[in-house]
Protein backbone atom coordinates (compact mmCIF):
# COMPACT_ATOMS: atom_id res chain seq x y z
CA UNK A 1 0.00 0.00 0.00
CA UNK A 2 2.58 2.27 1.15
CA UNK A 3 4.67 1.95 -2.74
CA UNK A 4 1.30 2.95 -4.62
CA UNK A 5 0.77 5.26 -2.49
CA UNK A 6 4.48 6.72 -3.26
CA UNK A 7 3.54 7.20 -6.74
CA UNK A 8 0.87 9.31 -6.51
CA UNK A 9 1.10 13.22 -6.01
CA UNK A 10 1.26 15.67 -2.86
CA UNK A 11 -1.80 15.35 -0.85
CA UNK A 12 -3.07 12.34 -2.39
CA UNK A 13 -0.14 10.64 -0.91
CA UNK A 14 -1.05 12.13 2.60
CA UNK A 15 -4.61 10.87 3.05
CA UNK A 16 -3.47 7.70 1.21
CA UNK A 17 -0.79 7.59 4.40
CA UNK A 18 -3.44 8.22 7.13
CA UNK A 19 -5.94 5.69 5.18
CA UNK A 20 -9.04 9.07 4.93
CA UNK A 21 -10.79 9.04 1.74
CA UNK A 22 -10.61 12.83 0.28
CA UNK A 23 -14.27 13.65 1.40
CA UNK A 24 -13.81 12.93 4.71
CA UNK A 25 -10.52 14.65 5.09
CA UNK A 26 -11.81 17.29 3.00
CA UNK A 27 -14.65 17.49 6.00
CA UNK A 28 -12.24 17.48 8.51
CA UNK A 29 -10.42 20.76 6.87
CA UNK A 30 -14.04 22.47 7.04
CA UNK A 31 -14.65 22.00 10.49
CA UNK A 32 -11.36 23.29 11.23
CA UNK A 33 -11.38 26.35 9.58
CA UNK A 34 -15.48 26.78 10.98
CA UNK A 35 -13.20 26.54 14.03
CA UNK A 36 -10.73 28.74 13.57
CA UNK A 37 -13.33 31.09 11.94
CA UNK A 38 -15.66 31.18 15.03
CA UNK A 39 -12.00 32.02 17.14
CA UNK A 40 -11.24 34.53 15.23
CA UNK A 41 -14.37 36.45 15.06
CA UNK A 42 -15.16 35.64 18.65
CA UNK A 43 -11.50 37.39 19.84
CA UNK A 44 -12.21 40.31 17.36
CA UNK A 45 -15.60 40.90 19.14
CA UNK A 46 -13.48 40.91 22.20
CA UNK A 47 -10.87 43.13 21.43
CA UNK A 48 -13.63 45.67 19.86
CA UNK A 49 -15.51 45.93 23.71
CA UNK A 50 -12.10 46.26 25.27
CA UNK A 51 -11.89 49.58 22.95
CA UNK A 52 -15.19 50.49 23.41
CA UNK A 53 -17.33 48.98 26.47
CA UNK A 54 -20.24 50.93 26.24
CA UNK A 55 -21.74 49.79 22.76
CA UNK A 56 -24.73 49.46 24.72
CA UNK A 57 -25.22 52.65 27.15
CA UNK A 58 -26.65 51.92 30.95
CA UNK A 59 -29.16 54.63 31.61
CA UNK A 60 -30.20 55.31 35.73
CA UNK A 61 -32.71 57.89 37.19
CA UNK A 62 -35.39 57.71 34.44
CA UNK A 63 -32.97 58.15 31.64
CA UNK A 64 -31.32 61.17 32.79
CA UNK A 65 -27.69 59.72 34.02
CA UNK A 66 -25.79 57.83 31.66
CA UNK A 67 -23.05 55.21 33.60
CA UNK A 68 -20.37 54.66 31.24
CA UNK A 69 -17.34 51.57 31.55
CA UNK A 70 -13.50 52.58 31.42
CA UNK A 71 -12.16 51.24 28.37
CA UNK A 72 -9.25 48.90 28.78
CA UNK A 73 -6.63 51.62 27.83
CA UNK A 74 -8.32 53.91 30.78
CA UNK A 75 -10.11 56.00 28.05
CA UNK A 76 -14.46 56.57 28.04
CA UNK A 77 -15.86 56.06 24.71
CA UNK A 78 -19.02 55.76 23.97
CA UNK A 79 -21.54 55.20 20.80
CA UNK A 80 -23.24 58.53 19.23
CA UNK A 81 -24.38 60.46 16.09
CA UNK A 82 -23.94 63.40 14.56
CA UNK A 83 -26.34 64.81 11.75
CA UNK A 84 -27.74 61.31 12.35
CA UNK A 85 -24.98 58.61 11.39
CA UNK A 86 -22.93 56.76 13.59
CA UNK A 87 -19.73 57.67 15.69
CA UNK A 88 -17.37 56.87 18.45
CA UNK A 89 -17.17 59.76 20.86
CA UNK A 90 -13.89 59.90 23.09
CA UNK A 91 -14.81 62.11 26.33
CA UNK A 92 -11.50 64.29 26.31
CA UNK A 93 -12.00 66.97 29.21
CA UNK A 94 -8.98 68.62 27.67
CA UNK A 95 -10.50 69.60 24.49
CA UNK A 96 -12.11 72.89 24.64
CA UNK A 97 -15.19 71.65 21.74
CA UNK A 98 -16.37 68.98 20.51
CA UNK A 99 -13.40 68.11 18.03
CA UNK A 100 -13.79 66.48 14.64
CA UNK A 101 -11.54 64.64 12.22
CA UNK A 102 -11.40 66.37 8.53
CA UNK A 103 -12.06 63.20 7.19
CA UNK A 104 -14.64 62.62 9.16
CA UNK A 105 -16.34 65.65 8.87
CA UNK A 106 -16.00 65.34 4.98
CA UNK A 107 -17.96 61.92 5.21
CA UNK A 108 -20.21 63.57 7.43
CA UNK A 109 -20.72 66.81 4.62
CA UNK A 110 -19.78 69.66 7.93
CA UNK A 111 -19.06 72.73 6.21
CA UNK A 112 -15.89 74.57 6.44
CA UNK A 113 -15.83 77.52 8.40
CA UNK A 114 -13.39 80.40 10.36
CA UNK A 115 -10.11 78.90 10.56
CA UNK A 116 -7.93 78.86 14.09
CA UNK A 117 -5.23 77.61 15.94
CA UNK A 118 -5.66 75.55 18.34
CA UNK A 119 -2.79 74.31 21.43
CA UNK A 120 -3.40 70.97 21.71
CA UNK A 121 -0.68 68.41 24.09
CA UNK A 122 1.07 67.90 21.22
CA UNK A 123 1.79 71.41 19.88
CA UNK A 124 -0.32 73.93 18.01
CA UNK A 125 -2.81 72.89 14.97
CA UNK A 126 -4.36 74.38 12.07
CA UNK A 127 -8.02 73.52 12.15
CA UNK A 128 -11.11 75.34 11.14
CA UNK A 129 -14.78 75.43 13.25
CA UNK A 130 -17.74 74.08 11.92
CA UNK A 131 -21.45 73.30 12.89
CA UNK A 132 -23.43 70.04 13.56
CA UNK A 133 -27.05 70.39 13.33
CA UNK A 134 -27.52 67.39 16.03
CA UNK A 135 -25.36 65.39 18.59
CA UNK A 136 -26.84 62.37 19.80
CA UNK A 137 -25.57 60.14 22.73
CA UNK A 138 -27.29 57.63 25.10
CA UNK A 139 -30.52 60.06 26.13
CA UNK A 140 -29.45 63.04 25.57
CA UNK A 141 -29.30 65.20 22.32
CA UNK A 142 -27.40 68.70 21.64
CA UNK A 143 -28.13 71.03 18.63
CA UNK A 144 -26.74 74.01 16.78
CA UNK A 145 -22.88 72.65 18.54
CA UNK A 146 -19.92 74.47 17.83
CA UNK A 147 -17.07 72.15 16.35
CA UNK A 148 -13.71 72.48 15.52
CA UNK A 149 -12.20 70.23 13.04
CA UNK A 150 -8.82 69.28 12.49
CA UNK A 151 -6.23 66.95 10.34
CA UNK A 152 -5.54 63.41 11.07
CA UNK A 153 -7.94 62.93 14.33
CA UNK A 154 -9.23 59.82 12.98
CA UNK A 155 -12.89 58.69 13.48
CA UNK A 156 -12.95 59.40 16.75
CA UNK A 157 -14.46 62.47 17.86
CA UNK A 158 -13.68 64.41 20.73
CA UNK A 159 -16.39 64.77 23.31
CA UNK A 160 -14.87 68.01 24.71
CA UNK A 161 -15.85 70.73 27.49
CA UNK A 162 -18.83 72.72 24.92
CA UNK A 163 -20.81 69.18 25.66
CA UNK A 164 -19.09 67.90 28.98
CA UNK A 165 -19.67 71.43 30.81
CA UNK A 166 -23.26 70.24 30.92
CA UNK A 167 -23.32 67.52 32.68
CA UNK A 168 -22.34 66.78 36.95
CA UNK A 169 -19.47 64.12 36.45
CA UNK A 170 -18.88 61.64 38.84
CA UNK A 171 -16.16 58.72 38.97
CA UNK A 172 -16.29 55.09 40.72
CA UNK A 173 -14.70 51.76 40.20
CA UNK A 174 -13.99 52.31 36.63
CA UNK A 175 -17.39 54.00 35.87
CA UNK A 176 -18.33 57.75 35.06
CA UNK A 177 -21.77 58.98 35.68
CA UNK A 178 -22.66 61.63 33.39
CA UNK A 179 -25.56 63.68 34.96
CA UNK A 180 -27.53 66.85 33.46
CA UNK A 181 -27.04 69.53 35.08
CA UNK A 182 -30.63 71.36 35.10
Amino acid sequence: MLVDCIDKLGCTMAFCILGMSMRSTFSIVVVWLLVAAGIYGGFNVFLAHQYNPNTRTFLAGQGQELILQRSRDGHFRLNGSINGQPVVLLIDTGATTVTVGAALAERLQLKVGQPFISQTANGEVEGYQSRLDQLLFGPFEFKALTVGVVPQLGDEVLLGMNVIKRFDISLKSGQMILKMNH
